[in-house]
This record gives C-alpha cells, sequence and structure tokens, in this order.
C-alpha cells in the first residue's frame, strides 16, 4: 500500500474537451476516484467551490442534490440529507445529530463562515455511516478536508471587496523544510456590516466578523512513515442573528390559572369551589392585571385583581379564546399591531428590544500517523482533541417586547471539549480482498462550567448545564474482487454509548427553581432540586453489505444494504417519569445506483440513486401537555419513518472552455404514524424538508492570450420547493419555495501574470428567501424567521506564485 510523497492539488485530474474531471474522495477511508465508489456522493473539489463562489457552508445546499441546511439562527449549519437532520436539541445534553460533519477526518462542528478555505475537497455521504466513520449517523456524513502540504514553495494571496462594506482577505503559502518536512499555513480574515436593521436599538444585525488560521505540518522520514499534525482555529464575533415575526397565535395555551376559592361566589360558582382559568398568548385581560393596576385593565367594586378574573373566567366561556382566558404576552389587539408593524417594516428591519450578540470560539489540534509495516499492511492512527466556546445574546420571537431570549450569564455560556481516538489496521489479502478493521475512542464534556441567562415568558432564570459522553466502538470493512467485474463489501461495527446529562436552573434571587419530578413531595408543595442528574447506557452493531459490477470501465452498478444507529438521550428535567430517557434510533437503508461516463460526441457523466429508508424509534421532538406546567416540549421514540427518493447528478462538457453541470433530487419523507401537534404525521412530508431541489450551472473559459491568460464566465441557479416547518396547526405551515441565481466573471493570469481578477454577484434577482427560524406559532403564539442573504456583489484581486 505505497504512500505518496506530498498530496497534489486538489483531486482533480486536468481534464480537458475529451473528459469530465474526476475528484479523489475518502468516503471508505482511503483515496480513489469517485466514479469508482459504490456510494451516492456529491464531491466538490477546492477549485470548484472556488469557482462557484461558495463562501459559506450554508451555500452548499444550492450545490447538493439531496441535501438542505437550515437553523434557528444565521450561521448555525443544520445539515439535513435524505430527510434526518441535526436531530434533537435538550437541555443539559449534547445534540447527537443524524448527519455528522468531519474535519480532517475528525467529528467537529463546521457552520458558518471562515470554514471553506484551502480545502482539498467537501464530499456530502448520503446514507447511515459508521462502519467506515468514527460517529453513527442515521442520515449521512460531510466531510471537509484541507489541502495538505505539497513539495513546492508556493502560496496565494487574495483581497475581496464587496457591497455591505465587505473586506476579506484569505492567504496560503507553502513551505518545503528538506526532503521530508513541509509546512502549510492558511488564513481567512472578513469582516462585513449587517443588513438588517433594528429599528429600536439602531444595531446592524447579521453582520460577519471573523478569523480563522489553520497550519498543517508534514513530516516523512522515510518511504514507510508520514506523521500530519494539523491545527485550525476560529474566532468570530458579529452582531447576532436578526429574527422577523412572522406570524401570531394569540390562543396558543400556554399554562393555566386556578382561581381562588374565595372568589367562586363573584364567579358565579359553588361556595369554595375552583376553576382552572387558561392563559393564552393573547387575550382581553392580560395576566399582568391581577399584580398591578396596569392601564387597560378591567376594574370593579374588589378591586382590579377580582375583576380580571371576572372577565378573564366570563361565565366558563374558554372555547373561544377572544372569550375568556388569561394573556401571557400581550392583548391580542396589541399582538396583531405588533405584527402589522413587522409587515410594513419588510424583511430587511426588525424590532428587537436588546442589542444581539454571536461569539464563537472553536481551536483543534490533529495528529494523523501512517506507517507501512509491508506491501500489504498499513498502521493508520489517528488522535485529536478539539474545543468549542458560545457567548450568544439571541432573541428568539422577533416582538417589540421581551418574550424568549438567551445570554451569556459568564464570559462563555456553552462548550464542548472533544478527544477522540482512532486505529486502524489497512491491509490486502492477495489481490482481490481488502480490508479495513479499528477503534474507536470518543469523550466529550463541557470543559468548564457553562452558565447561561435566559428570559421566557417572565421568568428570568440561570441554567448550568453539563455533560458527559464516552463512546467506543470496534468496527471491521472488507471489499472482495470475488469474480472479474464483481465486488463484494460490507462492514460491521458495534457501538457502546455511555451518557450523563445534569441541569440545575437557579432563579433571579440564586434560589434551585427546579421541580423534582422523581420527588412531588408529600404535603403538595413542590421539591426543587440542583442538579437533577440522569445516567444512561446504549449500544448497538451496525453493519451494511454492497454488490456492485463494472460490466464496461465508464460504468457502475451497484445495490446497498445499511442498517444505522444514533444513540438514545434524555428529557432533562422530565416533567413526567415515562418520559425521562428516550430510546436509540435505527434505520435499515436500501440504494442502488448507477455511475456512468458517456460519449455523445462530447463527454457525459450521469450519477443517479434510488434509496428507501426504514428508520424505527425515530427521535422527535413534541409537545406535551403537563398537568401544573403547561405545554412543555419533549422528546419521544415515534415508531416509524419512512423516506424514498431519487438523486441525479449530472455533468458535460460539450466543448472545449465548456463545462455545464446539473442536479435533480426528489425526497419523500413522512412518519408512519401521527403525532399530535407536530410536523410527525402519517402522510406528511417531514419538516424543513422540500420535495424536489434542483440546480443548473456553466461555466467558459476562454484563453485570450500567451501562457495562462484566459477570460472566464459562470453562473448557476438553484430551486428548491416549499417545506414545511414543524408546526403543522399554524395558520401558515410552510416556507415558500425559491430560487437563487449566482454570476461570476473571472480574468485569470491578467496580461500573461500571477495575478487574478474576480467579479462575483450572489442573489441576482434579490430573491426574499426564509432560511430558517422559529417555528413554534401553535405551541408560544409567535413564529420568527431570518431570511436570506441579499443581492451581493464585489470584487476579487489574486495574487499567486510558485517555484
Amino acid at each position: 500500500m505505497p504512500m505518496p510523497v506530498f498530496a497534489q492539488g486538489d483531486g482533480a485530474d486536468g481534464a480537458d474537451a475529451t473528459h469530465v474531471s474526476d475528484i479523489v474522495v475518502t468516503a471508505r477511508r482511503k483515496e480513489e476516484v469517485l466514479q469508482d465508489v459504490p456510494l451516492s456522493i456529491s464531491a466538490f473539489s477546492g477549485e470548484q467551490l472556488s469557482q462557484r463562489g461558495i463562501r459559506t457552508v450554508e451555500e452548499l445546499r444550492q450545490i447538493s442534490a439531496g441535501v438542505n441546511i437550515s437553523g434557528q439562527k444565521r450561521d448555525e449549519a443544520n445539515f439535513y440529507i435524505r430527510g434526518q437532520g441535526p436531530g434533537v436539541v435538550q437541555a443539559g445534553q449534547r445534540n447527537f445529530t443524524s448527519v455528522a460533519t468531519y474535519f480532517a477526518e475528525v467529528p467537529a462542528l463546521i457552520s458558518g463562515p471562515g470554514s471553506l478555505f484551502d480545502l482539498q475537497s467537501v464530499q456530502v455521504l448520503k446514507g447511515p455511516q459508521g462502519t467506515l466513520f468514527g460517529r453513527n449517523t442515521t442520515g449521512g456524513a460531510v466531510l471537509f478536508e484541507p489541502a495538505g502540504p505539497t513539495d513546492r514553495f508556493e502560496g496565494e494571496a487574495a483581497l475581496t471587496y464587496g457591497n455591505l462594506d465587505l473586506m476579506q482577505f484569505t492567504g496560503m503559502i507553502n513551505l518545503p523544510l528538506g526532503e521530508s518536512v513541509a509546512l502549510r499555513v492558511a488564513a481567512d480574515v472578513a469582516q462585513r456590516d449587517g443588513y438588517t436593521r433594528n429599528v429600536l436599538t439602531g444595531q446592524k444585525l447579521d453582520g460577519r466578523e471573523y478569523q480563522a488560521v489553520r497550519a498543517t505540518l508534514l513530516v516523512r522520514p522515510s518511504s514507510r512513515f508520514e506523521n500530519r499534525t494539523i491545527f485550525d482555529g476560529r474566532l468570530q464575533d458579529n452582531s447576532g442573528s436578526s429574527a422577523m415575526l412572522r406570524q401570531i397565535e394569540p390562543g396558543a395555551m400556554l399554562g393555566a390559572i386556578p382561581t381562588p376559592a374565595a372568589l367562586a361566589p363573584l364567579l358565579g360558582l359553588p361556595a369554595g369551589s375552583s376553576v382552572t382559568i387558561p392563559l393564552r398568548a393573547g387575550g382581553t385581560v392580560p395576566v399582568g392585571c391581577l399584580q398591578a393596576n396596569l392601564a387597560g385593565c378591567p376594574t370593579g367594586q374588589f378591586g382590579s385583581a377580582v375583576a380580571a378574573f371576572q372577565t378573564a373566567y366570563n361565565g366558563g366561556n374558554f372555547a373561544d379564546p377572544a372569550a375568556g382566558g388569561f394573556a401571557l404576552l400581550a392583548t391580542t389587539a396589541q399582538l396583531r399591531d405588533m405584527l402589522e408593524d413587522q409587515r410594513a417594516l419588510g424583511s430587511r428591519a426588525t424590532q428587537i428590544p436588546m442589542m444581539l450578540r454571536m461569539k464563537r470560539q472553536s481551536w483543534g489540534v490533529t495528529n494523523k500517523t501512517l506507517f507501512e509495516l509491508s506491501d500489504a499492511i498499513t498502521l493508520k492512527n489517528i488522535i485529536a482533541f478539539r474545543s468549542a466556546r458560545s457567548a450568544d445574546v439571541q432573541d428568539y420571537d422577533g416582538a417589540p417586547f421581551r418574550s424568549i431570549e438567551t445570554y451569556p450569564a459568564n464570559e462563555w455560556s456553552a462548550g464542548q471539549n472533544q478527544f477522540t481516538e482512532e486505529f486502524q489496521v489497512q491491509g490486502r489479502i492477495g489481490d482481490r480482498l481488502n480490508y479495513i478493521v479499528g477503534y474507536y475512542h470518543e469523550f466529550s464534556k463541557p470543559g468548564f462550567t457553562p452558565v447561561q441567562g435566559s428570559y421566557s415568558l417572565g421568568s428570568t432564570a440561570t441554567r448550568i448545564l453539563i455533560n458527559r459522553d464516552v463512546s467506543d466502538a470496534l468496527f471491521a470493512h472488507a471489499e472482495h474482487d470475488f469474480a472479474e467485474k464483481w465486488q463484494l463489501s460490507g462492514g460491521f461495527r458495534y457501538t457502546w454509548d455511555k451518557r450523563r446529562a445534569a441541569l440545575s436552573i437557579y432563579d433571579q434571587a440564586g434560589n434551585c427553581s427546579q421541580r423534582d419530578p422523581a420527588n412531588p413531595g408529600t404535603t403538595g408543595a413542590p421539591i426543587f432540586t440542583c442538579p437533577i442528574t440522569y445516567d444512561a447506557r446504549f449500544s448497538a452493531p451496525t453493519y451494511d453489505a454492497t454488490l456492485q459490477y463494472q460490466p464496461v470501465d465508464d460504468v457502475l452498478i451497484y445495490a446497498a444494504y445499511r442498517h444505522g444507529y444514533k444513540s438514545g438521550g434524555f428529557n432533562l428535567p422530565s416533567p413526567l417519569p415515562e418520559y425521562q430517557k428516550f430510546d436509540q434510533e435505527t434505520v435499515d437503508d436500501f440504494e442502488i445506483g448507477l455511475k456512468a461516463d458517456w460519449n455523445v460526441g462530447f463527454p457525459v457523466r450521469t450519477n443517479i440513486a434510488l434509496f428507501l429508508d426504514k428508520y424505527r424509534d425515530i427521535q422527535i421532538q413534541t409537545p406535551v401537555a403537563v398537568s401544573g406546567v403547561g405545554i412543555t416540549s419533549l422528546v419521544r421514540n415515534a415508531g416509524k419513518a419512512t423516506n424514498k427518493g431519487v438523486e441525479l447528478e449530472v455533468s458535460a462538457r460539450p466543448a472545449e472552455g465548456l463545462m455545464l453541470s446539473g442536479f435533480l433530487s426528489y425526497l419523500d419523507s413522512q412518519c408512519d404514524v401521527t403525532l399530535d401537534r407536530t410536523a410527525c404525521r402519517d402522510g406528511v412530508q417531514t419538516a424543513f424538508q422540500p420535495k424536489w431541489k434542483y440546480g443548473l450551472s456553466g461555466r467558459y473559459e476562454m484563453p485570450i492570450g500567451p501562457g495562462a491568460q484566459a477570460l472566464a464566465v459562470s453562473a448557476d441557479y438553484s430551486w428548491q420547493s416549499k417545506a414545511n416547518t414543524n408546526d403543522l396547526d399554524a395558520p401558515i405551515s410552510t416556507y415558500p419555495s425559491y430560487g437563487l441565481l449566482n454570476g461570476r466573471l473571472e480574468w485569470n493570469g491578467i496580461a500573461d501574470s500571477s495575478f487574478d481578477l474576480a467579479l462575483f454577484m450572489t442573489n441576482i434577482t434579490n430573491r426574499r428567501y426564509i432560511a430558517g427560524g422559529y417555528p413554534l406559532t401553535s405551541q408560544i403564539g409567535f413564529e420568527s424567521v431570518f431570511y436570506g442573504e441579499p443581492r451581493t456583489y464585489g470584487a476579487s484581486l489574486k495574487f499567486r506564485w510558485a517555484k
């Protein structure tokens, strides 16, 4: 298993007019040409990403079949692949996503700008992963591979300026330090004004400011030994993510208020009796009327508080939200006025009554060692430590009053330290059998005491969230060429997960305010406990098998079966004992595919995959009505779900210098059961998953002088159909469809020099589209969204050198 002296280039084969370019991928933990891998993969080299102007992780949804990216705030890249997404996020525990992201073969949180510079490739692997990758996933994996050192002294530096005062520098230098050592250093620094105006504070939201750096040291003292150490770090500090009030539901039930028994005669009830009056988002009587004589409160001979109860009770007519009940957020009239004000402001202004901030810090050290014991056996070890911190000030509703918001109580409010160790033995037996066997270990905890402040519907609290996760796995994979043109491959893995989560909630005075559901007390008074700690263990096998047939050199046909697993977790604290833990999730995935290169007078490549995924015990976040608490969000195992669809990618080179490509994907993703008040309903598309997506792109490059001087023009258009939100009971329960058009003009090798100039424009038609948000209208009375970037444009000047 010989190893290259140094990594070369970006994985492309230097395609000409008679070929469609190949890209080298590592989907099976070794370098292979994409067309030789029996798996549905969308892959892009670093050069391709640059030529298409892809600057943020979120923009990958515009060029990848079957991939969507959404979140509750900007720069929060939650990947969805084939109907599976980021999983569930519960207080006090780390989220186990259905789609894992990897940096340099190590699980890592990849989101926002400052992640896509100086890359060798980005690879989107679709379907369950685990028998070859560090972490189990049921939806897929996204691999970010940094460019490695080469054996040449070379570098580049680029300056970009654009509208919204965008200023960006990216640079790379590669330094050979003798025959066996090389160092590569790269950086990306940018800042840009926000494009959403807060009319209350004057702050420009949705800005961009970050600094990212990466250094890779490659040491290869002999032809059989290679050691690669990668350091990467990023600091992001900007004005935070906007939130626009999109719709309201004044009748949303947020709780209930029992009437004092002494009021029974005044309400027309039997003496000494009591009833429960609904507490809604909106209504005619603000709940504040019970504590103060506010303007607009009802009055009576017994005082405003008694009059408020009388008006809210209204003879017990609670069926009509406008007829009875208390309003927690504001009166219905006030809520409707706020919504109309936001609609008048449009999609580039908001009215949040506070200054927002998004501060993130992350860094990691990865060491990879390859040792070739013989021509048939290679040892590989990957050890890594990663650390992430965040301190966000975030408003979730977009309303001009305080409703739901979070803020750091200390310097950092959330974070995670992660240590991973993976050891592999890669080898072959004879000429027909290749194998990998290995062990994976992951340990994760915050590394400090994360303290987060929150304000929720009139209540201020401080939360301390602690987790401790340990995952161990043994895995094996083999590929056997059992006959000419035929190969059978497969793998097995067994995973053991140990999880612990602890949560403490304190009120403004520092007193524990967390009810202990396991200890209700004997006198009727609630028992408060800090912290509440849950422990659990999960384990399961995962396995896969793939049969492939290559009738001719340029055609690959395959059929695959994969069984995937995702760990369970906790509802912390659970208001009911039966909801304390949710179980692990499994999937059986079936896929058939065809990868082919054709010659129809010019080269054409078509890759198509059809898949069917059957999920069991799928994890769904659902609202649950709890007596004395109200509506609370809990995770439950929802029985079964079925995802099926097709993905097609096409590339063609009809003439020298002209490259055309496109994709089309269809996804039918739905639960096989119905859970009330959720998007998990039989026959209904899963939340945030458009059924249809397609994209078209073209690039034409024309030499205009001696040497490498050339002009290039490129454009791409992507479209996706409407998508459901996670609240089908809301008046508006979908995000609209949208399409985006981008363009780029390049003058490379200006006057046969080492300078390149590029002009670019994104969202040329200035399309307004929803990129994510907080859609919980029927549960908390509002929905907020944030919109994608407006039209942006600018110019970039790059200088390259090499010896």
